[in-house]
């Protein structure tokens, strides 16, 4: 499981539970995981003994985020040794930066091992490695993306092998027994394997700073190791570091009051995984997360317009303007020429995926991205941004209001929030009224005419209350064509869009229901929907959790609103990540994690929560 991130918008980091590198992305976020496996060993000299730093093999490992940038931190301690070792992602240049200290007591030399398996371009064959004695370093490379190792102490010994292919288990296994053997090149399913043996002085540490170059060229990745070493290695480490303190003073918002401390730590993280799952071209992935390639055969690193788009309006929340601005300009570049925005897409802006028939449309993203373009003004209050936006806006609002039944007014037939059902979904009707009374406000101000928009926007909120609400069950249903009266939080969110007034009696009424059922005994937080069987059987997760949260502070219950935010900050992993759901029996983190929606939703509420303690009406949508 990840648990840790780090990332400049080029390069994304992702560490797991045994301090490895887990995910290496590259050139975007989310694109390509370069990456196959990573490990650490130890080599006590003296007594021949050899292992692998994980948990459970004569080692025992803490993590926690160090620095006001919350950088990725690992400590082992096992067999008379102690190893932290500090990742950082540099601001500009396309490097990794492993910062390791080794302490050992009593004092006697130890041997360090550090072996890697890339998947270059997302697949393990035709791979080369090899050892550059005239570095010294170590290439990793295939077609465009190569990756350049070099270190301060230089590694002692370096070997190439193949894994996987012909039988073979690793070249890690050269380690084993304390002594590298290999080749100095390999191609294939190629790996490689280096050494430095260390001597730590009695009563201190040795340092070792290790590199990780990546660019499009091989002369490319020697320009940046060889720029490296002319400045000096411990120049880049400070550079990495204070980058991210400078970042986290300048940028990083003081919690909002009333959090505890470690909400406090929640609310950061927070932040500061939106900066990292953002790519420099606006790209905003829903989850570094690849675990799901295995049991489901694809990942949660795509763009989707409705995730990033609530993510974009948190950037703005948390004063991350530029970032929600990227996004909006990559929404403008992928968007569809009828105005609707495809199911999702790679970072790089290709066409992602889908599990959806054609015409491949999920409504509410589109209405999603439209909503998002009014709060981005709203937060930076400058019409110019509206111009530049216009033709998306139009676009967009216009494939709203003409996506629509002509009798009923009703939103035509698209798939759910939940990209589950096909129907005229109560959430997905929600968002097209509020992103086409969004899309007015943004026509009324840059002096266009609003009426036409204003106009839908008012008759499809009338055709969700006349269609969708049941009185004789007392609160919404979740679709219709076909009709579907399961309970879903989805109901929530489209509850938080202005379907009803908060005062309104429907509104509590359907709170009430929703909360009723859909609350998880013992573990505690909401579950999606009735029947939910994606990762286990009604599992709650944090995004719905969340949803009830403001809906109880808007219907003026702050305190229950509080417990539910809280809920959310216990169920977040001890390196302070929100997973998309918690498991029902364990409380366990499950599915992706991180997953950018819930952070973003936490910053969102967590606001909304503060301005309501300030004695100031929460804001709308």
């Amino acid at each position: 499981m990840i648990t840790q991130v780090a990332g400049n918008g080029r390069l994304l980091l992702t560490v797991n539970e045994n301090g490895d590198w887990n995910e290496l992305f590259y050139p975007y976020p989310g694109q390509f995981q370069q990456l196959r496996e990573a490990r650490l060993g130890l080599f006590d000299v003296r007594a021949g003994k050899f292992a692998w730093l994980r948990r459970g093999n004569g080692y025992a490992i803490e993590q926690r985020p160090y620095g006001a940038g919350h950088l990725p931190e690992s400590r082992w301690t096992g067999e008379g040794l102690q190893l932290s070792v500090r990742d950082h992602v540099h601001p500009n240049h396309d490097l990794l930066v492993r910062v390791v200290r080794l302490r050992a007591e009593p004092a006697r030399p130890v041997r360090l091992f550090a072996y890697h398996a890339f998947q270059i371009a997302e697949s393990m064959y035709q791979d080369t490695a090899y050892v550059d004695p005239a570095g010294p370093s170590l290439v990793h490379y295939k077609r465009g993306y190569y990756f350049e190792f070099f270190a301060e102490p230089t590694f002692t010994h370096a070997v190439c092998g193949e894994h996987t292919l012909k039988g073979l288990r690793g070249t890690y296994v050269d380690a084993e027994d304390g002594r590298l053997e290999g080749r100095p090149v390999a191609h294939g399913a190629a790996d490689s394997v280096m050494q430095w043996d260390l001597e730590p002085p009695a009563d201190g540490e040795v340092e070792l700073r290790i590199f990780l170059a990546a660019a499009r060229s091989l002369p490319g990745v020697h320009e940046v190791r060889d720029y490296v070493r002319h400045g000096g290695t411990r120049r880049f480490v400070r550079e990495a570091e204070r980058f991210w303190e400078s970042w986290a003073e300048r940028r990083l918002p003081h919690p909002p009051q009333g959090l505890g401390e470690l909400g406090q730590e929640v609310y950061r993280a927070s932040v500061l995984v939106m900066r990292h799952l953002s790519g420099s071209d606006g790209a905003i992935i829903a989850s570094p997360d690849t675990r799901s390639l295995v049991a489901a055969g694809d990942t949660y690193n795509y763009c989707w317009w409705r995730d990033g788009g609530y993510v974009a309006k948190a950037m703005d929340e948390a004063g991350l303007y530029e970032g929600a601005s990227r996004f909006l300009a990559f929404a403008q570049h992928c968007q569809s020429p009828d105005g609707s925005f495809f199911h999702r897409h790679f970072p790089d802006g290709a066409l992602g995926s889908t599990w959806h028939p054609p015409p491949f449309l999920q409504i509410d993203q589109t209405a999603t991205v439209v909503a998002a373009a009014w709060h981005h003004f709203k937060r930076g209050r400058d019409p110019d941004v509206l111009v530049t936006l216009w033709p998306l806006v139009k676009g967009a609002a216009n494939f709203l209001a003409s996506f629509r039944d002509a009798t009923t007014h009703l939103p035509r037939p698209s798939f759910d929030l939940w990209e589950e059902r096909m129907g005229v979904h109560l959430y997905s009707t929600a968002a097209v009224a509020h992103a086409l009374e969004r899309a007015a406000r943004i026509a009324a101000e840059i002096g266009k005419d609003p009426d036409p928009w204003r106009t839908a926007a008012n008759e499809v909120r009338e055709a969700a209350i006349s269609h969708l609400y049941d009185a004789n069950l007392g609160r919404f249903v979740r679709s219709v064509e076909p009709r579907d009266e399961k309970l879903d939080a989805s109901v929530l969110l489209a509850l938080k869009l202005g379907l009803l007034p908060w005062d309104d009696p429907r509104a509590r009424a359907t709170v009430d229901a929703i909360e009723g059922r859909l609350w998880v005994p013992g573990t505690g937080g909401l579950a999606r929907y009735e029947g939910d069987a994606y990762y286990g059987h009604e599992n709650p997760w944090i995004v719905c959790t969340l949803w009830l949260a403001e809906a109880r502070l808007r219907l003026g219950e702050p305190a229950r609103s509080r417990e539910l935010i809280e809920w959310a900050v216990a169920h977040a992993t001890p390196t302070h990540l929100l997973p998309e759901q918690v498991d029902r029996a364990s409380g366990e983190p499950r599915s992706a994690t991180p997953l950018a929606w819930s952070h973003s939703t936490f910053v969102d509420v967590v606001h909304k929560f503060a301005e309501s303690e300030g004695g100031r009406p929460v804001a709308e949508e």
